[in-house]
């Protein structure tokens, strides 16, 4: 039987004590054919990641590998974050290839006295590590539950962080966004004439509709609706459909779904005080591909200067939201116009 504790509320009061630390032999180590290979830290992430896993049964969300300093921590120990909000503590047994890969990542001596203890924080996709001593006045061994707790995974606290984000959007959501519907028909359909475009024809999207509902927690807007009532896309063009809009939407909601709202929110960055100073919000519906993970979209939650249905723009390249448009008519306009850096660049088109 796996020794686990489950994640509470009072999880930083635990000592030591209250973990029940087993020795745990890593066997999913691959022979170390070449010691210098850039590759072989992420090597030895992917394979302590797999033999925590085949051992517990259970996904991994992080996994903390503490190396010891030989003065107060003298072995090797894994903390890892299991789904279900348990944790597991263990010791690394000293295998010769364990020993092996450590020497050739950790580029130390185990033998000497001035080792430094470090924490490696491993994920999946991510990999990073620091002195354990960073943790000032938390100590691994004297302070076990506060040390754990520092680290903790997004997923372990989800319902609080989603609290933080809705409760930071809650007061610049705007779903009531109106538009001038014959101006928006008159300078959408000049756009068309006037670039030569093949409109892909209307569909019935309610299916669409009704999928980002479920998926947004509210409507999906009706400005949007009234827009794709003229059309389904545009034939090689960076103008979407609702299909492609939905499918967009959603990529942007999950980044934003696990990210915390202090890594969304960036304060050093500045616009005109229209789009919130953002990295993505559920709130932000693409339609316009500006390629490369770069689009313009309807603003529903502006920030104060800002109106609901404003066009921004953001996406991999931009840090935060940037006002694009005041409107969708407004923009369609300045597509028209000769001068127009939309119209002059390359992706307005697609190949």
């Amino acid at each position: 039987m796996i020794n686990y504790t489950a994640y509470s509320d009072n999880f930083k009061d635990l000592q030591w004590s209250d973990f029940n630390v087993e020795r745990l032999q890593i066997n999913t180590f691959p022979v170390l054919e070449d010691p210098y290979h850039y590759n072989n830290s992420f090597t030895f992430r992917d394979a302590l990641l797999e033999a925590v896993e085949k051992h517990t049964e259970k996904a991994v969300f992080k996994l903390l590998f503490i190396t010891p300093d030989n003065i107060h921590i003298h072995k090797f120990y894994g903390i890892a974050y299991l789904e279900g909000k348990i944790v597991y503590v263990f010791e690394i047994e000293k295998t010769p290839l364990f020993e092996e890969w450590c020497d050739t990542i950790l580029d130390e001596d185990p033998d000497e006295k001035t080792l430094t203890s470090s924490v490696y924080s491993f994920k999946q996709n991510s990999f990073s590590s620091q002195p354990v001593s960073n943790l000032k006045n938390i100590t691994f061994q004297e302070h076990t539950g506060a040390f754990i707790n520092h680290f903790i995974p997004n997923q372990f606290i989800a319902e609080q962080l989603a609290k933080e984000k809705s409760d930071f959007l809650a007061p610049f959501i705007q779903l009531d966004a109106e538009i001038d519907m014959k101006a928006l028909v008159q300078s959408f359909m000049a756009l068309i004439t006037e670039k030569r475009l093949t409109i892909h024809p209307p569909n019935n999207n309610e299916a669409i509709y009704a999928k980002f509902e479920a998926e947004a927690g509210y409507p999906f807007p009706q400005i949007i609706k009234n827009y794709l009532s003229l059309h389904n896309g545009i034939d090689r063009c960076a103008i979407m459909g609702a299909e492609d809009i939905y499918n967009e939407w959603k990529q942007w909601k999950d980044i934003y779904d696990d990210w915390t709202q202090e890594e969304l929110l960036d304060t050093y960055s500045t616009n005109e005080g229209k789009a919130l100073l953002m990295y993505t919000t559920p709130y932000w519906i693409p339609f316009f591909d500006l390629e490369n993970g770069n689009f313009l979209a309807f603003d529903f939650a502006p920030n104060t200067k800002g109106k609901a249905g404003q066009i921004i723009r953001y996406g991999a390249d931009q840090e935060i939201g940037y006002i694009e448009a005041d409107d969708l008519v407004s923009f369609f306009e300045s597509l028209r116009r000769s001068d127009s850096e939309i119209e002059d660049n390359e992706w307005f088109y697609i190949a």
